[in-house]
């Protein structure tokens, strides 16, 4: 080994021993909090949050004053942020509604962090099916999560590298096409994944609101 290889092996176990480390932090729960919200509001992964809270047994009930760690993964999920394949899949629902006179659907934040979960859950968990193995079916995530709604459709699909193919497939679905197509609703939220055993991961939650 040349001497130029060794000091740049040097400098690069320098740089990566010495970067800056991410710290956990500690939340104080307040009232009407739930884990859920609050992983929205440290843009963190709610799986994540459980996992580093072993303290709290049953993750659907905390009480104000209690602490919950929020690891040092917070800032990753960047739920609040709508990708490029998750608008495209809005677009492509909300351009085939117009057309057949239906109002545009909204697209609602909390609902598409719920649907990047589940995408991530079938992902993680290698399934593709309504009932998850760690929310349950869609409405029983969505109450347990605290989130308004009066009827949730869901539309998932695995494997299709592209908006365009997974949209396709969907409306060639005549359950999924009448889920898109559901005159009574309101908002959506898509969840996009790309990896594990089929590649890509799609799930639309479509909900009616008051």
């Amino acid at each position: 080994m040349t001497k130029k290889r060794t000091i740049a092996i040097v400098l690069l176990l320098f740089f990566t021993a010495s970067g800056p480390a991410a710290a956990e932090k500690e939340y104080k729960v307040e009232k009407s909090d739930t884990l859920w919200k609050i992983a929205n509001k440290f843009h963190a992964d709610l799986q994540d949050i459980i996992q580093s809270n072993s303290q709290i047994k049953n993750p659907d009930l905390i009480y104000p004053g209690q602490t919950v760690i929020i690891p040092d993964t917070a800032g990753r999920a960047g739920i609040q942020e709508i990708g490029e394949n998750e608008r495209a899949i809005w677009e492509l629902a909300n351009k085939e509604r117009t057309r057949k006179g239906l109002k545009p659907l909204m697209m609602d934040s909390i609902l598409a962090g719920a649907a990047k979960q589940k995408s991530k859950d079938m992902m993680k968990f290698e399934y593709v099916s309504h009932n998850s193995p760690t929310y349950g079916n869609p409405t029983k995530m969505l109450r347990n999560q605290q989130i308004s709604f009066l009827k949730v459709k869901e539309n998932i699909g695995a494997g299709y590298r592209n908006a365009d193919a997974m949209f396709s497939a969907w409306m060639n679905s005549s359950i999924h096409r009448a889920n898109i197509l559901n005159n009574r609703a309101t908002h959506i939220g898509v969840g996009y994944v790309q990896g594990g055993l089929h590649g890509h991961y799609w799930t639309i939650l479509i909900v009616e609101k008051k």
